[in-house]
């Protein structure tokens, strides 16, 4: 009985011209938003190779030089791409994508590509994951606003019920049927999707892509089986089509919309974004730290002068100047630390504000996931940062420590050439293992888990509940 009832709604839905036309407007929009993402990335893949080629070139034909002074000089490193990124943009355009690695300095991320979009851009991406986040409700809800209260309207759920189906069959029969129709659909068009990403990414195509493209299908999957079983269960309290379309039309404004938008406003508010001014002051004031300590400055020459046993600072076997050069670059190093990462703490704090709110709606945890499953969040941006970093002060030190003992007394006038730059290689930073960063999605993984528990509960109760009243009529 349970598959007469499917074959009944699929028959039924398949004749509703007006869901045929939403579901080729969607089409048309899925197609749109992948070959915007696949030019996205391909800019972005040009753009980077073009400027690596370009930095790489200026800092091996930058001549004879000091190499503190080719600290200063320095270099870029570049943000990997991620294979699916086209899926899920997530924070790139305004995470920056590049860092600039000089010396005595750590500079954020710079070149968002967000500063050079329109308005309408930082609020909406025409994305696949927001098509599937925010418009693939709203179809669901369309479908099956009428899957129980279009039975009782029309008084045919009580010839099914003295046909002697009970409530169980009943309630599965019309939840695999709206599964079907759509998680069917969903697959049909995610497949192809997943396909032009892996055969036409710029980017290098991993196993690990592929691992992540799969996790993407279930958890997209699971988000629109929780929607199917609201819509069903909504369906199921009301007893006109109109009635139940309007209820699930709140619910859809309140979860897809209103409540992450609510949460962002709510989290910036209670741990507000940095002042700029501040952060720069702050920044420049660990890069001075030893400079602005007259004391240890003084402590630093006589300790450096026992350890070699020397009485004066010309008969030092190194160049001073390199040595404090270098030690003024390790005393930054932990307030650097401590910025970034109070910094990055600061959004941490932010993330769970809005995280709280998945108890209103499955929309945030899997938005969270979708990026973080994309390679295209906080996360992932802060270990590009991280990696940047430890290049940084590795190239620092290779440069200051070449001064430090081959100077042989010439100081500032000491250059060195093509050999030394050429010991400094590109930052060759690839996207994190999926499963080597599992654990930070933990929270949102259980609040998915939960929502399409409760969901399906949700109407499973429902569903119960309007037969019984059916029933007892």
């Amino acid at each position: 009985m349970s598959e007469a009832i499917i074959r009944k709604d699929l028959t039924v839905l398949g004749r509703d011209s007006l869901l045929r036309a939403l579901l080729a407007v969607t089409i048309v929009l899925v197609v749109v938003s992948v070959f915007t993402g696949l030019q996205r990335e391909r800019v972005f893949v040009k753009e980077k190779t073009a400027a690596l080629e370009t930095d790489r070139s200026v800092w091996m034909n930058q001549g004879d030089r000091n190499p503190h002074s080719a600290a200063h000089f320095s270099r870029y490193a570049f943000r990997p791409a991620s294979p699916i990124a086209l899926l899920d943009p997530g924070t790139g355009d305004f995470a920056g994508l590049a860092i600039w690695m000089e010396a005595h300095y750590q500079d954020p991320a710079a070149f968002r590509r967000a500063e050079d979009g329109g308005e309408l851009s930082r609020y909406v991406q025409l994305t696949p994951a927001f098509l599937v986040l925010t418009v693939a409700p709203l179809l669901v809800f369309v479908m099956l606003f009428g899957s129980i209260a279009g039975e009782r309207e029309d008084r045919t759920l009580r010839q099914l019920l003295a046909s002697g189906v009970d409530a169980g069959r009943f309630f599965r029969g019309k939840l695999f049927a709206g599964l079907r129709l759509t998680l069917g659909g969903f697959t049909a068009v995610f497949l192809p999707v997943a396909v032009l990403a892996a055969l036409l990414t710029p980017a290098d195509l991993t196993g690990d892509a592929i691992v992540r493209l799969f996790v993407m299908y279930l958890l997209f999957a699971a988000y629109l089986v929780v929607f199917v079983a609201l819509a069903i269960g909504v369906s199921a309290i009301f007893r006109t089509r109109q009635s139940a379309f309007l209820a699930l039309t709140a619910v859809w404004t309140m979860m897809a919309i209103v409540v992450p938008r609510f949460g962002s406003d709510i989290a910036t508010s209670v741990h507000p974004q940095p002042d700029a001014r501040d952060a720069t002051v702050q920044l420049r004031a660990a890069s001075d730290v030893y400079y602005r300590d007259t004391e240890m400055r003084e402590q630093i020459e006589k300790d450096v002068l026992a350890e070699y046993g020397v009485a004066t600072i010309e008969e030092l076997p190194i160049d001073y100047g390199a040595y404090v050069l270098q030690f003024s670059e390790e005393m930054s190093e932990p307030l650097f630390d401590e910025f970034y990462n109070g910094l990055d703490a600061r959004y941490a704090k932010q993330e769970a504000v809005v995280r709280t709110l998945s108890l209103f709606t499955p929309s945030i945890a899997a938005a969270n996931l979708s990026r973080g499953v994309a390679g295209t969040d906080r996360i992932h941006q802060r270990e590009f940062s991280k990696a940047a970093e430890a290049h940084r002060r590795e190239m620092v030190q290779l440069l200051n420590e070449d001064y430090m003992y081959n100077a042989d007394g010439a100081g500032y006038a000491y250059t060195a050439g093509t050999d030394l730059w050429a010991q400094f290689e590109d930052l060759d930073h690839q996207v994190p293992a999926l499963g080597s960063i599992g654990r930070a999605y933990a929270i949102d993984a259980l609040f998915m888990l939960v929502w399409l528990v409760a969901a399906i509960g949700f109407a499973y109760w429902s569903v119960r509940r309007a037969v019984t009243g059916e029933e007892a009529a």
